[in-house]
């Protein structure tokens, strides 16, 4: 979807979505990665959208090819519009039974788990409880610029770590990363810890080759601001508290094309 040096996929999608979009490849690469999950929806499937937003590509396939469509989150509204939401509840309280759905996936979600008080094993043990052996579990997240601490600092091995205890089948894609020829992005130029660390989308697909491990749910697990402190760097924390002050600028920079 690249034109020269222009993202085309950043048009489509903020057409598409409603909504305003930081530079590519961040929002850019949602567009052609939830289109590949679209393409895995086939008849008679049943299909779960985890933090759904308003997006209503998913939603949209599942009914022209005569698959069964359920989102989740805990808005009603995304950016001023109704969510397609068929249940609000988070990860963390999921009502559906065991082995529900063919297909899990969430568009830039995952990162935000621990902030809504669902953690990322507790919340990945969810996804894979209600998906069929043999069904797919499908996240994408972006890599050095927000979320909690596993994807700000870029913690791929650990996110590998954790995916493991699930499935035996997991793959891991990068996307922007390299960004030639379009420049690297730099999400948090003012961050010292982040600093020459462009920014891109991890897309992880892994298919469910066996039942889940039994884990506890955890006994404390918050939201809200105090969510989000806990599960992010305490430099970091500082640092967002200056943009909000405007003692430092919360503009993107651009770097030379990585290679």
């Amino acid at each position: 979807m690249r034109d020269g040096q222009t993202c085309t996929a950043l048009v489509q999608a903020q057409a598409e979505l409603k909504r305003p979009l930081p530079p590519p490849p961040l929002g850019a690469c949602e567009l052609p990665i939830v289109r590949g999950y679209c393409a895995q929806i086939a008849p008679r499937m049943r299909v779960l959208d985890v933090g759904c937003g308003a997006w209503t590509a998913a939603r949209d396939q599942c009914r022209k090819v005569g698959a069964e469509y359920e989102g989740i989150d805990v808005l009603r509204e995304y950016y001023g519009q109704p969510t397609v939401a068929t249940r609000f509840e988070g990860l963390q309280d999921l009502s559906f039974p065991d082995e529900s759905f063919d297909l899990v996936f969430g568009n830039q979600s995952m990162e935000h788990w621990a902030e809504n008080g669902c953690s990322l094993e507790w919340g990945l043990y969810q996804c894979f409880r209600v998906c069929r052996v043999g069904g797919r579990v499908c996240m994408n997240v972006p890599i050095h610029f927000h979320g909690t601490t596993e994807f700000l600092m870029g913690q791929v091995d650990k996110l590998r770590t954790i995916f493991a205890r699930f499935s035996g089948a997991v793959d891991f894609e990068e996307w922007g990363r390299p960004s030639s020829p379009l420049p690297a992005l730099i999400g948090n130029p003012g961050y010292w810890a982040l600093r020459g660390r462009p920014a891109y989308v991890l897309d992880i697909q892994a298919v469910k080759d066996r039942q889940p491990p039994r884990i506890r749910r955890p006994r404390f697990a918050p939201g809200g601001r105090l969510g989000e402190f806990l599960n992010s760097p305490l430099s970091y924390s500082l640092y967002r508290l200056k943009r909000r002050l405007g003692i430092i600028s919360s503009n993107f920079e651009f770097a030379p094309a990585t290679a």
